[in-house]
């Protein structure tokens, strides 16, 4: 009798202990979360025949990402790159005209908004309506370009703070990159983890705390990402190649070792309003 007493009291020591209250209120917190989580995503209904291109919505619902090589053609590429390489100062990082800009110096990469003062940059992203088609069919009416940027990655001697594997939201987040110049290994492809778009087992718990606790759970490690044993594809392409995949993938960045990588990013989203996205 003593000894189930005993027992009763020991439980309920546990049951009321600080660190055990503080489990169950996490654990009511994240069944929150989850409720969140799935009404937010039985919005969205992909249409595969709203896709311009079905081989390109097939791709990125299947592995996460689509490499189109020779998207644009070597004249278009050309004249692109003149465009971008007359901005003053944009080349090294030190642009200060009237269109938005950021430089990130320890990561070595700046971006410059796309307006209309860089037309076919302006042409090819932001009035790209088969582009913007796609990302309607993948996630729904209410997928929009949120952002439009010129990236411009140019001192070899930083490695970026995306190199850790990352994911960029738990909430849609497409992304393309249009390559102005020649991306091989040496000049920092993107590496994305062929179909962890949909196939990590704690996703859950990454999602939670990036909602509610950002700064703890910026960036990421590939001691946690290694085990899950994903297929690695490095983003290379030449001059002209269109990368299109889903930034809720695993992915990390990768060190320019020469040259300049310059690209032209667009972000399409639900639920952000378009403005200056510099990353």
């Amino acid at each position: 009798m003593l000894t189930g007493a005993r027992r009763v009291v020991s439980g309920a020591r546990r049951f009321f202990a600080p660190e055990a209250r503080a489990k169950r209120l996490l654990d009511r917190s994240m069944r929150i979360f989850d409720g969140i989580y799935a009404e937010y995503w039985r919005a969205i209904v992909p249409d595969r025949d709203l896709a311009p291109d079905k081989a390109q919505f097939d791709a990125v619902r299947r592995d996460g990402f689509c490499i189109i090589p020779n998207y644009v053609d070597a004249a278009t590429v050309a004249a692109l790159r003149a465009e971008i390489e007359a901005v003053p100062g944009f080349a090294t990082g030190r642009y200060d005209g009237p269109v938005s800009f950021r430089n990130f110096p320890h990561d070595g990469i700046c971006g410059l908004q796309i307006t209309e003062a860089l037309p076919i940059a302006h042409r090819l992203v932001v009035q790209n309506d088969e582009m913007h088609r796609l990302a309607r069919a993948l996630f729904g009416a209410e997928c929009h370009l949120t952002g439009a940027t010129v990236l411009n990655k140019y001192d070899p001697e930083r490695i970026d703070s995306s190199a850790a594997p990352h994911w960029d939201d738990w909430r849609v987040r497409l992304k393309s990159f249009l390559y102005v110049t020649d991306v091989g290994p040496d000049n920092a492809p993107t590496l994305y983890l062929r179909g962890s778009h949909e196939r990590v087992p704690w996703r859950r718990e990454k999602d939670y705390a990036s909602r509610f606790l950002p700064t703890a759970s910026a960036g990421g490690s590939w001691y946690t990402v290694e085990p899950l044993q994903f297929e690695k594809v490095s983003f290379l392409g030449a001059a002209g190649t269109l990368v299109i995949f889903d930034a809720r993938g695993l992915h990390a960045g990768t060190q320019l070792k020469s040259g300049r990588r310059i690209m032209l990013m667009s972000m399409y989203t639900t639920h952000l309003p378009y403005g200056f996205r510099p990353y």
